[in-house]
Order: C-alpha cells, then sequence, then structure tokens
C-alpha cells in the first residue's frame, strides 16, 4: 500500500468514496519532496487543522469563552513547517521537543519541562452514556433501530456493543438514533 492511502485509511478510519481526502494527502506527499515528516503535517493541516480550530471557536463561543491559540500563528507554524524533522522529533514519547527544550533553556524548574502528566481536556460525555446514562442511551439506539433502514442498522448496532472509555461508535449510534428519530417525527407531521 502506497503511503497517500495508507495514511487516508488512518485519517478516515474508514472509506473514502469521492477521493478527496485521498487527494490531499497524495498532494501533500508530493509537495513534501518524500520527507515523511513535512507530508503527514501537510496531510494534518490539510485535512484536520481547519475543522479542529472551527470547532474549538464554536464550542467556546458556546460557552462565552475567549479562547486563544498562540502555537497556531501563521508564523509560527510556517516555522515549524520548515525545521527538519531532527528538531521536532527525538523519539516516539518525546513530544513538544522545541518547547521542551526553549522551558529548559529559559531555566525553568524540571517540573514545567520534563513533566509528562499533562492531558488535553476529555469530554465526559462518553463516560456518561456507558455510565449513567447508558440505559437512556441503549433505549434510544433499540428504539431506532425498529424503523431504520437496513444500511443504518450495522451503524446503531456496533453502538450498542461493550466499548472503551473514548468509543466513538456509541456516540454515532446514539447521533444516527436522534437523527432518524427527528426525520421520522418530520415525515409523520
Amino acid at each position: 500500500m502506497e503511503p497517500a492511502e495508507a495514511v487516508t485509511r488512518l485519517i478516515l478510519r474508514g472509506p473514502d468514496p469521492d477521493g478527496r481526502v485521498r487527494e490531499l494527502v497524495a498532494d501533500a506527499f508530493t509537495r513534501s519532496g518524500g520527507d515523511a515528516a513535512r507530508a503527514l503535517t501537510l496531510a494534518e493541516l490539510a485535512t484536520a487543522w481547519r475543522p479542529l480550530v472551527m470547532t474549538s471557536d464554536k464550542l467556546a463561543s458556546a460557552f462565552a469563552l475567549e479562547r486563544r491559540s498562540p502555537f497556531l500563528a501563521r508564523d509560527l507554524v510556517e516555522l515549524s513547517y520548515r525545521l527538519p524533522a531532527e528538531h521536532k522529533i527525538t523519539g516516539p514519547a518525546a513530544g513538544k521537543r522545541i518547547l521542551r527544550d526553549a522551558a529548559k533553556a529559559l531555566g525553568l524548574p524540571g517540573e514545567v519541562w520534563a513533566s509528562r502528566d499533562k492531558l488535553g481536556f476529555a469530554s465526559p460525555v462518553p463516560a456518561w452514556l456507558t455510565g449513567p446514562l447508558a440505559p437512556w442511551a441503549d433505549a434510544q439506539i433499540r428504539t431506532a433501530l425498529d424503523d431504520v433502514p437496513a444500511t443504518l442498522r450495522p451503524l446503531l448496532e456496533r453502538g450498542l456493543e461493550a466499548g472503551g472509555r473514548f468509543d466513538r461508535f456509541r456516540m454515532q449510534a446514539l447521533m444516527a438514533a436522534a437523527w432518524f428519530s427527528d426525520q421520522t417525527v418530520k415525515a409523520a407531521a
């Protein structure tokens, strides 16, 4: 399998029927001049960066929060793209190398630059849907299963299977059930 196809599959975790994502990824590999790290960076910028920033902005605005992303400033992004991979990546577990090196050079304590305990914000929704809201979520999915077309049944059935802490299938099934229920109500009205 060629690299662009492999990366496309990783990004989508499924098919790319119209080939748009594969075209973006293939273009990133062509423009990178054979540098895999640069190709992956370009693919990330072409496929994920804008939706992530837009979602983050919408979520912050919905709760009247002012959000800043200083590391997404255009000049900094362009500079980091131009840096050779060996300045950015030292090993699989050594993320944020440049930031850690800068913090160390500034004399910040090791608790700052050597810390590995910082985690991103995780939504509590998956834990709720497999915990206290599990009976409700199951009922919503099962109710939709009675009426959905055969093509949607595997998605909804997958949402009823036991999943892990970050299982996206349950949420997808619940959203599909809600959408189908809404469409059914509109059609009946």
